[in-house]
């Protein structure tokens, strides 16, 4: 039995051709978000005062896509920082990925998104190594397309994000279990690579760019199979004061809150967002925006100091305080460009739509607006290819036959003699 879900695609009457936004991208380690540990209690590391501390942030940051480390493994713990973090004070856009954990972490990754800017397509969880041994923690891939013009004629732009938080720790192990992740992660992008635009964030937890597992990420054999720093930056970052402008962690450089947070003050490039060279290039329409990264509130005057002191001249004080008290990382922040290449169309139906439902095989009943002919209908993948294609339709009302096509996102588009589009958006998911 195949399932059909019905996704209206609202349509103004708008002139499309060629434009550009800017796509706002955050990563941040919550340190312990509702996770208790014998250090990070509920007077150390309060949950709903950090969730204060992340709106003070997030309404100064404004990104469209925020990832995230250490969040306790509860599938509410999402929802609770959507409500009292996110949208908050007006701001109602943001919506999140799918929970997702392993049995074997107290810790998970999440990725919340701009809903008036993007999409979320699929996702995938990587609990295994090359192995098949369970990982540290899972490796969540997520998939989003961006709602721009382009949807109209079936064609958008996708942007792929790794979220890791590799093993923390210095011994040849650790490094090892790192090595480890890397590697899943790189194989399985070598085994699903598609015309996408590429990242790679997280807490990787390595000091020096010649680690294992920074080169297995940076330097695979395929140039179109690796990431590139935005920075470019090789170097070992640990206790350089050349690299200042780089460390993400710690914010703290004494008090330890019961040895919750590390101490040591900011001497460490934890925290990263790499790009596909395919962004770097701006291939496929996401470019990355020169200068734009940066770690929030890194100032290149706290070298083994804390983040709250001296007061900074570059974030306002409250989100200074906000940095020192939610979390002994830095958050990391870029932008990217997102070309929007929708190709013209005379007029966009605004007053009629498609009405698309399913019968008892899953095959789709299409009724199209009356009153016009249709030279052509499609239903197409979000990435453009057609996969059902019907020519020179007498009437409007048509069966679509569903059998063997992928689960997924599709669009269904029907072009009138005079030019105007009707577009619909329809999910098939096939048990």
């Amino acid at each position: 039995m195949v399932r059909v879900i019905i996704f209206l695609l609202l349509i103004g009457n708008v002139s499309i051709g060629f434009a550009q936004d800017t796509i706002s991208f955050m990563h941040y380690n919550l340190l312990n978000y509702r996770n208790t540990t014998n250090q990070c209690t509920n007077s150390t590391n309060n949950p709903d005062t950090k969730e204060g501390h992340l709106e003070t942030i997030v309404s100064h940051v404004k990104p469209d896509i925020l990832t995230i480390n250490e969040m306790g493994a509860n599938w509410l713990n999402p929802n609770k920082l959507l409500t009292n973090s996110l949208n908050k004070n007006g701001v109602s856009h943001f919506d999140q990925a799918e929970y997702a954990n392993n049995s074997f972490s107290g810790l998970t990754n999440m990725l919340f998104f701009n809903s008036n800017k993007l999409e979320l397509y699929n996702q995938v969880a990587l609990d295994k190594d090359v192995n098949n041994a369970e990982m540290v923690r899972v490796i969540d891939v997520y998939t989003l397309f961006v709602k721009n013009g382009a949807l109209l004629t079936g064609d958008t732009t996708f942007l792929t994000v790794f979220v890791a938080h590799l093993k923390a720790g210095s011994t040849s192990a650790d490094k090892d279990k790192r090595q480890e992740m890397a590697k899943a992660a790189m194989e399985y992008l070598k085994n699903n690579h598609k015309s996408h635009s590429y990242f790679f964030a997280g807490d990787f937890n390595i000091q020096t760019h010649s680690e294992a597992c920074y080169q297995t990420i940076t330097k695979n054999s395929a140039t179109t199979i690796r990431f590139y720093d935005p920075k470019d930056a090789p170097g070992s970052w640990n206790n350089k004061s050349t690299y200042s402008n780089l460390h993400t962690q710690s914010t703290h450089d004494g008090d330890s809150r019961g040895g919750c947070f590390s101490t040591g003050g900011m001497d460490d490039r934890f925290d990263f967002i790499l790009c596909g060279k395919e962004v770097i290039e701006g291939t496929y329409g996401v470019q990355y925006l020169d200068g734009t990264y940066t770690a929030l509130g890194q100032d290149s005057r706290r070298f083994n100091g804390n983040i709250k002191y001296p007061a900074s001249n570059i974030i306002p004080a409250s989100v200074q305080n906000a940095l020192y008290e939610m979390s002994d990382h830095l958050p990391v922040l870029m932008d990217v460009s997102v070309k929007d290449n929708s190709v013209s169309v005379n007029k966009i139906a605004t007053k009629s739509k498609i009405v698309i439902s399913h019968l008892n095989d899953g095959d789709l009943k299409v009724h199209l607006p009356v009153g016009h002919t249709y030279p052509e209908l499609r239903v197409m993948e979000m990435g453009g290819k057609i996969v059902r294609q019907k020519v020179n339709l007498e009437g409007t009302k048509w069966h679509i036959a569903t059998a063997g096509l992928p689960s997924g996102l599709y669009l269904v588009n029907a072009i009138t003699s005079t030019g105007e589009v009707y577009t619909q958006k329809v999910g098939i998911l096939g048990n």
